[in-house]
């Protein structure tokens, strides 16, 4: 059962000419976008797992979600039926998702600038650049920093001709840690001379042991050179 206004709320624009009111059309246009933004990120979340960014936005979308049907409710428009859950492909690359992620939001963004443009009502207004912020100020910087993080940890990988595929195995929390800021720093400043040969070619986990070694060599060093402790025992007066 499709709804009655499908192409309308598919193609994003409202029509003067319908026999719904234009605010009962841009509600339920803004109500089905963050349908298919929630269908999305929910499906990226079971496929890779509770990863930033898509997580911590997709609740953020279903608390948009909570305020739109508020409104929908206030003005008496009925809520549009959602067919993203049965619809909605994930891609099997993390890079492509977030890809997706930032096209997305920038066109969450701009559907929201054109529905303003038809919108009087204050309380819906507030609403929508309350959430149009949102998109634009945290979803999109979000996926955008997880976006350079990706292509710049499956180019540092490439180096060493690993398929991007492998750039995402896990190899443990530290190891982890130090391929992702690695492959950052290449991204950022190129080559590192002989050290950046010797690290784009030695396994992350063997780094990450060499880095674990260094450390506690460091504590123990340190420990050794402090000094001890003064002694609080009572002393004889004359």
């Amino acid at each position: 059962m499709a709804n009655t206004d499908e192409s309308i709320l598919r193609s994003q624009r409202l029509q003067p000419a319908a026999p719904w009111p234009l605010l009962h059309q841009a509600l339920r246009m803004a109500l089905y976008d963050e349908y298919a933004a929630r269908a999305y990120y929910a499906g990226v979340v079971q496929a890779f797992g509770q990863q930033a960014p898509f997580a911590n936005i997709l609740k953020s979308e279903a608390q948009h979600i909570a305020t739109l049907v508020r409104l929908c409710q206030r003005y008496g428009v009925p809520r549009p039926l959602d067919p993203f859950p049965a619809e909605t492909t994930i891609s099997a690359s993390w890079r492509v998702n977030l890809e997706r992620g930032v096209s997305g939001e920038l066109a969450n963004i701009r559907l929201y600038d054109y529905l303003l443009t038809w919108v009087a009502e204050p309380d819906v207004r507030q609403v929508f650049l309350r959430v149009q912020a949102a998109s634009r100020d945290k979803h999109l910087p979000a996926f955008q920093r997880a976006l350079e993080k990706a292509v710049a940890l499956e180019n540092w990988h490439a180096q060493q001709g690993v398929a991007p595929s492998q750039a995402y195995v896990r190899h443990g929390p530290l190891s982890d840690a130090l391929e992702r800021g690695l492959a950052l720093l290449a991204s950022q400043h190129g080559a590192f001379g002989l050290i950046g040969t010797l690290v784009r070619t030695t396994h992350p986990a063997m780094l990450a042991g060499l880095v674990a070694g260094g450390a506690a060599v460091h504590l123990l060093r340190q420990s050794r050179a402090a000094p001890a402790a003064p002694s609080h025992s009572p002393t004889q007066e004359d």
